[in-house]
């Protein structure tokens, strides 16, 4: 109406309108504010201002305010974000400092675990870990609990660590081996992992993570399944008489060999010296028809002795 008669003034647009001052002067005074209209100093005649430049100011002050609000958004997510990450990473992770607390925790999952307990061992060892610390363990196998265990070859160059995984699997341990183990890490009926970081030998306190279910949780998992795929059984030490035509000790070299372990780790497992070991090797080349331990360990597995 102001567009198509700008003589109008405020009462006259009232009786145009049927309105009163009263009720009109809220819009009108929102036109103003908006830049849209404005009243004639003199004659009080409402007029229209040029809608092109009025609305274009309206659209980028409009604008202004909706990057204004943008911008407080996303640093209002990032704030929640941030927030939820701490709180769900409190919720799937828990850090464990100190052999001591360590320990404890370690011995109260053994005590407590109801399916299985999967683990790595490699050096280095933050408490020696020695045979006294395996009570337990030895505890819950003799009760029919399983423990399954991949071993790091390097752990056979020490006595102490040969006794240890030979008391494991002879009382009930399942046990295989790989050349190398790239990670210390023990699986909880699948409800929890312990993720060993650090030991006292980089002279820090050790520190471990323990991880709840997650996805972390899942992959720890499937990385623990891929390892025990590549890993080699380790022999139980037990007479077998599944290959008749190996004595006990040919049956133990083939393993040991095709677990990775080096000659002078093979003759500390095996009770005698390098110089036994490099004989009983060349003593099982000739049996197979080999000239190396590659060649061997194909001959032997086409034979089904591994």
């Amino acid at each position: 109406m102001l567009v198509d008669e700008p003589h109008l003034t405020k009462p006259a647009l009232c009786n145009r309108l049927a309105v009163d001052e009263v009720g009109l002067d809220a819009d009108l005074s929102r036109l103003q504010a908006l830049g849209l209209l404005r009243e004639d100093p003199v004659d009080q005649r409402l007029i229209v201002t040029d809608p092109e430049a009025s609305v274009g100011l309206l659209v980028r002050d409009q604008q202004r305010q909706l990057d204004a609000m943008l911008a407080e958004s996303v640093d209002l997510a990032h704030r929640v974000r941030r927030n939820r990450q701490a709180n769900e990473l409190s919720s799937i992770i828990e850090i464990v400092t100190g052999g001591e607390a360590i320990t404890s925790r370690w011995e109260h999952a053994q005590k407590t675990a109801r399916k299985c307990i999967r683990m790595t061992d490699r050096p280095p060892y933050y408490a020696g870990a020695k045979i006294e610390g395996m009570n337990i363990q030895l505890e819950r196998m003799a009760e029919g609990f399983p423990f399954h265990t991949i071993y790091d070859a390097r752990i056979f160059e020490h006595p102490e660590h040969i006794r240890r995984a030979r008391l494991a699997i002879d009382s009930g341990e399942v046990a295989r081996v790989l050349p190398e183990v790239p990670i210390k890490l023990v699986l909880v009926d699948d409800e929890l992992a312990f993720l060993v970081l650090l030991s006292s030998e980089e002279r820090r306190e050790p520190t471990v993570i323990i991880v709840y279910q997650s996805a972390l949780l899942d992959s720890l998992t499937e990385l623990f399944r891929l390892l025990w795929n590549r890993g080699v059984v380790m022999p139980s030490g037990l007479p077998s008489t599944q290959h008749p035509e190996l004595s006990d000790s040919q049956r133990t070299l083939i393993a040991l060999m095709a677990s990775g372990l080096k000659d002078e780790a093979i003759a500390v497992e095996m009770g005698v010296g390098a110089r036994t070991v490099r004989r009983k090797v060349q003593e099982l080349y000739e049996l197979l028809g080999v000239r190396t331990r590659f060649q061997a360990g194909v001959a032997a597995n086409q034979r089904g002795w591994l």
